[in-house]
């Protein structure tokens, strides 16, 4: 069968306001909206009829959407492989977590820190992980098919990213990714950028460099989505090269909106430029530049481009 992976969303809510997230006024105009099962029942039969096979829950926070139990269902009975990314603010429950773990194929957890005061700041709620019970609760009900966690690097996190990618090492997760944050001036703007978002490129490299080392001794399945490679060590660069590349493009469809009008695309290497990136003049010197998606279109606005330095 062939592999083909739609990326959808039961809608756009959350019970967080990470200061990273840069979807806030999407989120802001479709938040009273109501979908119904028969929306969701209505895309799934459409793309599966297409030969879709394994769906993708994209972005906010599924658990606290009422008919997201119902998807769940009714993705299972069309024989979708599901895959899920959640901030695990409600799976520390028991009754929340045996409910949903076992309709779920594969989990991307989002851990941008462990302790109460540090995830309260960075989601700007009163709400709290409870990660060791998380952990329980995945153990107990889930199929252990797929599992990864993401840490997004802020500036509020950047200091104790070894001490997260070990933390999730202790509690068996085989597969991290660290990404660098998108940028948008036009939302946030610059102040609240620099203060909480974006970190410059060298406060964070000697943690990477770090984090390498440890996930290469621990056989730890690392990557590193949206960093430019030139912000490492030239000689080290064939080896971070292999970690940057985080997302098979191929065979992918992402459906941003339920109900009649769907704004759709294919995913394909041509076609993406995620997190608004782009590559710079220096970037069309650099060897690997068909690889790279360069540093953000903001970064120079924020810190200059002198840590940019394409290898030749």
């Amino acid at each position: 069968m062939q592999y083909k992976r739609l990326e959808t969303y039961v809608w756009w809510t959350c019970n967080q306001k990470c200061t990273y997230c840069i979807e806030f006024p999407n989120m802001e105009q479709a938040w009273n909206h109501k979908v119904s099962k028969f929306d969701i029942l209505k895309k799934l039969i459409k793309y599966k009829k297409l030969g879709y096979n394994h769906v993708t829950y994209l972005w906010w926070e599924p658990f606290i959407q009422p008919v997201f139990l119902d998807a769940l269902i009714l993705w299972k009975k069309l024989h979708y492989t599901i895959l899920v990314t959640t901030n695990c603010t409600t799976l520390h429950i028991d009754k929340q977590a045996s409910k949903f773990l076992p309709y779920i194929d594969e989990l991307i957890l989002s851990v941008e820190a462990i302790d109460k005061e540090k995830q309260q700041l960075i989601s700007r709620t009163q709400n709290y992980v409870h990660w060791d019970e998380v952990f329980e609760n995945i153990k107990k009900y889930w199929k252990w098919s797929f599992l990864k966690a993401n840490i997004v690097i802020t500036q509020d996190n950047k200091d104790i990213l070894f001490e997260l990618v070990k933390y999730l090492n202790e509690k068996w997760i085989g597969k991290i990714a660290i990404t660098y944050p998108d940028l948008t001036l036009e939302y946030y703007g610059k102040e609240h950028t620099l203060e909480k978002i974006a970190p410059r490129y060298s406060e964070c490299i000697n943690q990477i460099i770090k984090i390498i080392n440890y996930c290469n001794i621990q056989k730890i399945g690392l990557k590193l989505p949206d960093f430019p490679f030139c912000i490492f060590p030239a000689d080290k660069v064939d080896l971070y090269l292999k970690l940057t590349d985080d997302y098979d493009f191929a065979t992918r469809l992402k459906i941003r909106h339920t109900g009649e009008e769907v704004d759709r695309w294919d995913l394909t290497d041509a076609n993406v430029l995620p997190r608004n990136r782009r590559h710079i003049p220096k970037c069309d010197r650099c060897k690997y530049e068909p690889k790279c998606w360069g540093p953000s279109v903001f970064y120079d606005e924020l810190y200059g481009l002198s840590e940019i330095n394409p290898i030749f």
